[in-house]
């Protein structure tokens, strides 16, 4: 009976042993959930949920990617829009003088010359817009300023504008004008082969900002630009006449006119461009909250409850301590004693 009583004795150390251990695990999980707010430190806690929560993780990040991508290109198109608006502020500038001038008489030539000449230098300063070295209106070729330089334009507008006040011959000097490549009106040759520029703003759009600059309306405005800058009111030596200086005033009017239609229409696309990523953006922005939600019902832990279960096992504790302590103070002898 002694050694029954005394194998009794060490089951029941064991077992209380065991049991201490179990309860401190739970108090330092409970503990673990308190402080990081999170049911488990990894996913092996996750049981059966482990594959729908590695599922959310995966998505979490792919959204805010996106959410990036539309910041940048949000960014980007604000600037666009506003090198936009001032090229179309240059471009009535310049139509408001002209027609101005064709009224007057005299013709004050030196005085929409410098408009021309000041708003050339806006409109270049204009396409070379960029952002950390990225230019706005290079297209793919971004690295690259879409303005290569005036000193091109300058030497082939003179070249034809003196040909032009020789003979009078205001259709020769139009062709001529109409005829400049890009690179002739001083645009980079890499926008010839610059393709567009997209952005991935959800799981399924990819959207097209491209506006390069060496597009119909960027060149009509530095056409109309140019000639004016560069076009000085026949004199008395000329063959050209002041008809013939109106004549070719009308043209600069008409194609800058053409110029600020066509960028007006480009803003416009623009527009409806950064509507359509503002959209998606509200929609991620939703679709992110529901996966956050999701990730924390499968991984938050309830905190109130771990704080109240915590109480519990402490005191739990606190009595299986002293059972223990009771325990170990028994020997055999105490036990025949007793």
């Amino acid at each position: 009976m002694t050694t029954t009583n005394s194998i009794s004795l060490m089951g029941q150390t064991t077992a209380q042993s065991t049991n201490l251990a179990d309860l401190r695990q739970q108090l330092n999980d409970l503990s673990q959930q308190v402080t990081t707010g999170q049911l488990t430190p990894d996913y092996s806690g996750l049981g059966n949920n482990v594959k729908p929560v590695l599922d959310l993780n995966g998505q979490q990040p792919l959204i805010q990617g996106y959410q990036a991508n539309i910041d940048n290109v949000s960014n980007k198109m604000t600037m666009m829009n506003s090198a936009l608006t001032q090229m179309i502020t240059v471009g009535n500038n310049l139509v408001a003088a002209i027609q101005t001038q064709l009224q007057s008489s005299p013709v004050n030539a030196a005085n929409i010359q410098q408009i021309a000449s000041q708003g050339l230098q806006t409109l270049q300063d204009m396409m070379n817009q960029n952002i950390d070295g990225q230019y706005l209106f290079a297209g793919s070729s971004s690295s690259q300023p879409p303005y290569a330089g005036s000193n091109i334009l300058n030497s082939n507008f003179n070249n034809e504008i003196q040909n032009w006040l020789a003979t009078g011959n205001t259709t020769a000097l139009t062709t001529a004008i109409n005829g400049f490549p890009a690179t002739g009106l001083g645009l980079s040759s890499s926008l010839a082969t610059s393709g567009n520029v997209t952005t991935q703003v959800d799981a399924n759009t990819n959207v097209d900002y491209t506006v390069k600059a060496d597009s119909t309306g960027f060149q009509d405005l530095i056409r109309s630009l140019a000639l004016v800058a560069n076009t000085p009111y026949p004199g008395p030596t000329n063959t050209a006449t002041g008809p013939d200086f109106q004549n070719l005033m009308n043209y600069a009017l008409t194609t800058a006119q053409k110029g600020v239609n066509e960028i007006s229409a480009t803003t416009q696309t623009l527009a409806g461009k950064f509507a359509q990523v503002k959209a998606i953006k509200e929609q991620n922005a939703s679709d992110l909250t529901i996966v956050q939600n999701q990730l924390s019902t499968y991984t938050a832990a309830n905190t109130t409850n771990a704080i109240t279960e915590m109480q519990a096992l402490q005191t739990q504790l606190t009595s299986s301590y002293q059972v223990t302590n009771i325990i170990s103070k028994l020997s055999l002898v105490n036990y025949l004693q007793f």
